[in-house]
């Protein structure tokens, strides 16, 4: 028995199905033998009970139809299967209410059924969800209706009736419980799973960034011994040589280079432990910054300007860092005579701050749009514009870390505008004050 329960409720399920298909088959298998197991009971208490002969005749009919669900599955016509059961679960109750009457309380098996689309059909399937789901409350709709307008189309006694009626209030309460567990273990299985996924995201990601950590950290030990040995073999060439001059002078500046991604390697592992929240003054930030970097604004005539912003819980250090790329980037990429203009504004919505710095720079090519914010991105020689492609990743990590999402729009040579947003916690009132215009410029030339 155990064997042949095995064999019916695995009808269909073949190696190298997906694990949901294997589900929803197994489930529909289920299904469609707790339908039959229903008719059967009601066949044979029209039997025991002496029922008209139409009642037993069209019971005994219906008992093969579920069949037809279990043959689909062998064929693997799955999702033929799933919408024909639910099909056939409306005609054979509503025909039934309609051909016996209310008092027979077939209508109630739709209260059952109303959690059959739920568990059928996969979790994308939404709209085969709620047509099904829908029809079932129109026909238990129509039902009430119908009873109150029409008479059975079968005549039964009031013995017949009370008898019928208590086999399909049980049948009603088993069919109820059974789909109940069913979604409920589906749930549970779901939530686990869920659960399971989440675990091993979270350890693959903390996997990953210990690698890069170490990768990153191990990588600049014999970089340096290799930097060392490089200026020995320097001292110990006898005699000037401009052809061993410029070989040591490649071979340097390509190591100074790759120590630099190496470093940028390890704070950019080290972006995500630093999130210490707390209410920070913006304007604060971008004053530094502008001091900092007042000796290439003023080589350059940078005019950079900016509103009054308000206090916003942030991670200080990260904003300034993100603010940071984000100026450079808009000095470093201009055509050689341009006068760079920097403008920072931002936008308070219900739950978040957007934030757009927009320039008059080179702007992006098109081609070049999918990938800028991709670690050790160039979309420039490194004779033209220097840096290592590190930037925009670090912004968009520090906007990720704040709950927000960063977007650009750009043109080539019409500027670009990058945007972000920043979860928002406090409501605070923002002051209004005239716009500040900044002319600054910072001690060194930032690399991004």
């Amino acid at each position: 028995m155990k064997k042949l329960k095995h064999i019916v409720f695995n009808i269909g399920i073949q190696k190298g199905q997906s694990p949901t298909m294997i589900k929803k088959v197994r489930l529909l298998n289920e299904l469609s033998l707790i339908a039959i197991g229903v008719i059967i009971i009601f066949f044979i208490t029209s039997i025991s009970i002496n029922s008209p002969s139409k009642i037993t005749i069209i019971t005994g009919c219906l008992i093969p139809v579920f069949g037809i669900i279990l043959l689909l599955n062998y064929y693997q016509k799955f999702h033929l299967s799933q919408i024909i059961y639910c099909v056939l679960s409306l005609i054979i109750i509503g025909g039934m209410a309609i051909s016996l009457g209310e008092v027979f309380h077939f209508q109630y098996l739709f209260i059952p059924y109303l959690g059959l689309p739920l568990i059928i059909f996969e979790e994308v399937k939404t709209r085969k969800k709620n047509t099904f789901t829908l029809l079932g409350i129109m026909v238990f709709s129509y039902l009430r209706w119908h009873f109150h307008h029409f008479e059975p189309l079968i005549s039964t006694t009031e013995e017949i009736q009370r008898y019928s009626q208590m086999v399909i209030d049980f049948i009603n309460l088993g069919v109820s419980l059974v789909i109940l567990s069913i979604f409920l273990s589906e749930n549970k299985k779901y939530i686990n799973s869920i659960r399971d996924k989440q675990e091993q995201l979270e350890r693959k990601n903390y996997e990953l960034k210990h690698f890069t950590y170490i990768c990153s950290h191990n990588l600049s030990e014999p970089l340096r011994t290799t930097s060392s040995f490089l200026q020995f073999i320097k001292k110990e060439t006898q005699g000037p040589n401009e052809k061993f001059d410029l070989y040591f002078n490649y071979i340097h500046d390509e190591m100074k280079i790759m120590d630099q991604m190496i470093l940028s390697l390890l704070t950019f592992s080290k972006l995500s432990h630093e999130q210490e929240f707390k209410a920070t003054n913006l304007n604060g930030i971008l004053s530094e910054i502008s001091n900092e970097m007042k000796d290439i604004i003023t080589q350059k005539n940078v005019i950079l300007t900016y509103h009054l912003f308000p206090e916003m819980d942030v991670a200080p250090d990260l904003i300034k860092l993100l603010f940071e790329h984000l100026i450079t980037n808009s000095i470093k990429y201009q055509s050689e005579d341009a006068i760079p203009e920097i403008n920072i504004t931002y936008t308070e919505c219900d739950t978040y701050w957007q934030f757009c710095i927009a320039d008059n720079g080179i702007g992006i090519t098109d081609q070049n749009q999918d990938k800028i914010f991709d670690m050790f991105t160039r979309l420039h020689l490194k004779s033209e514009y220097e840096g290592i492609g590190v930037g925009l990743a670090f912004c968009k990590k520090i906007v990720e870390m704040h709950q927000g999402s960063i977007w650009f729009k750009s043109k080539q040579n019409e500027g670009s505008q990058f945007y972000f947003t920043i979860k928002k916690d406090l409501l605070l009132e923002v002051k209004s004050t005239p716009t500040p215009t900044l002319h600054y410029k910072p001690s060194q030339f930032k690399n991004v």
